[in-house]
């Protein structure tokens, strides 16, 4: 719940903040997607059955250490895609 909540801070503080380089709610969001690989790996066996099947873990783990090791190359319009979509999706959809 609390990755729900941060994404939901995040998209309310706009793409334009979003977007200034080297912005905090940016750097928040790279810490948002970390942490949801991170829960996603430790999803109990009952909770990993209600993922989406359209999520693809593997490309979840690319994201990641795209963002915590090569920055740079991560394009913004994906990370606030799953900042503002996927994220609250799978969320709600293993807490449902």
């Amino acid at each position: 719940m609390d990755l729900l909540s941060e994404c939901a801070q995040i998209v309310e503080l706009g793409r334009d903040a979003f977007s200034v380089p080297r912005s905090l709610t940016y750097r928040a969001a790279e810490a948002v997607i970390i942490h949801f690989d991170d829960l996603l790996g430790r999803l109990p066996d009952d909770r990993a059955a209600r993922l989406p099947s359209a999520l693809s873990l593997a490309a979840v783990r690319k994201t990641r250490k795209i963002l915590s090791h090569d920055y740079r190359s991560a394009r913004a319009e994906i990370v606030w895609d799953v900042i503002e979509q996927r994220i609250p999706q799978v969320i709600l959809a293993v807490i449902d």
